[in-house]
């Protein structure tokens, strides 16, 4: 019998902790701050905290503290409950300021919501953060149609999949190989101040992983397959799967280095192959993205990393995995394989990175031909 991935244990730990729909919420639970390390829940680095103080209404408040624990249930990560906990505080904040007489869940209709819609696109969020908040109350409210947990709530309080807002691009966020050409020289890495923070880019430029799964590779993730080339096991925590991705020789490289370095600084081991920078002596904590953050603008900055006029550019971590993908495409590999290997939920994430160049030059000859 193989043992269970990551994604098993964790929600068999979260299964052990959540009691079932019908027991009240008490102890840990019941605060309206929640710290996943008191609860006995993994959490990622600086995502263990959820905040439920900013619900005012406590019709509202008690359903969306039980509907973030039966989420753990099935497996949700933290972060994800910190982010519903945020987009039903924003909703909260909404019916104080248009409905501060509603008492119940009663008086949440189809009006009430399409009047929340306008609301959001009035305080200027983005489209980005708007399908956010919907979707999340989305939902919030078929788990509470579902299972009861808001009395009285109208049949037709429920928003619509084709109300979200779209907000993906319509071409690919990657980089332009110009400034990419930049970013990969042996001289620019160079300059980048700390070991880890080196090979930490160097993986996230040749296998396109998202920073926070980068940043929480466990030391021993590096396996060969059957035909010996080595790959990167871990655990994809958006799409809650674990995934093998083939390691060029330069990405094979960095992780033997970084390997290597966490040998010599912490010789009795670390769980980590990127640890934490300060305040780690015990090699226990891994690599903060935030950190990687910050270093990763100082490094542009110290390169003077520029754009095709001249002018000073900034690139995030999430753009590496974008350019991948353009990369990808053009030369020729398959959309379907292109999913697997970023870990796609759908085809139409993937479509985005479909033949941008194609895109752009028919956007361009059209440009000429207006002017």
């Amino acid at each position: 019998m193989s043992p269970a991935s990551p994604a098993t244990r964790q929600a068999a730990l979260a299964l052990s902790v959540v009691a079932s729909q019908g027991t009240d919420l008490d102890g840990a639970w019941a605060t309206d701050r929640w710290d996943a390390s008191r609860l006995g829940i993994p959490a990622r680095r600086g995502r263990g905290r959820a905040r439920f103080d900013t619900i005012t209404q406590d019709w509202l408040r008690e359903p969306a503290k039980r509907w973030s624990r039966f989420r753990l249930a099935t497996g949700c990560a933290f972060m994800t409950i910190s982010s519903g906990a945020l987009a039903l505080s924003r909703f909260s904040r909404f019916l104080s300021q248009r409905q501060p007489d509603m008492y119940d869940g009663t008086g949440i209709t189809r009006p009430v919501l399409e009047d929340y819609m306008a609301w959001l696109l009035g305080q200027g969020y983005s489209p980005a953060t708007r399908a956010l908040s919907l979707s999340m109350l989305r939902v919030f409210f078929d788990a509470c149609h579902r299972h009861g947990w808001l009395p009285g709530l109208a049949a037709n309080a429920t928003i619509y999949v084709e109300e979200l807002p779209f907000h993906h691009d319509e071409i690919a966020r990657f980089v332009p190989e110009l400034v990419m050409a930049q970013l990969e020289a042996d001289a620019a890495l160079a300059k980048i101040a700390h070991r880890t923070t080196r090979n930490l880019v160097v993986v996230l430029i040749e296998t396109g992983l998202r920073g926070g799964d980068a940043c929480n590779l466990v030391f021993s993730s590096v396996f060969q397959d059957s035909t010996g080339w080595p790959c990167l096991r871990f655990e994809a925590t958006k799409v809650r799967t674990e995934q093998l991705v083939p390691l060029s020789a330069k990405a094979a490289a960095a992780v033997a280095d970084q390997q290597a370095y966490v040998g010599e600084h912490w010789p009795g081991g670390s769980p980590w192959l990127f640890p934490g920078l300060a305040g780690n002596d015990d090699g226990s904590k891994p690599y903060s993205h935030s950190h990687f953050t910050r270093q990763l603008v100082a490094w542009e900055k110290a390169i003077d990393l520029r754009d095709q006029a001249g002018r000073p550019v900034r690139v995030t971590g999430h753009q590496f995995r974008h350019t991948l993908g353009t990369r990808l495409i053009n030369s020729g590999v398959p959309q379907h394989v292109v999913q697997k290997l970023l870990g796609h939920a759908s085809p139409n994430m993937t479509g985005h990175y479909a033949n941008p160049q194609e895109l752009q030059q028919t956007r361009a000859n059209a440009l000429v031909a207006w002017l």
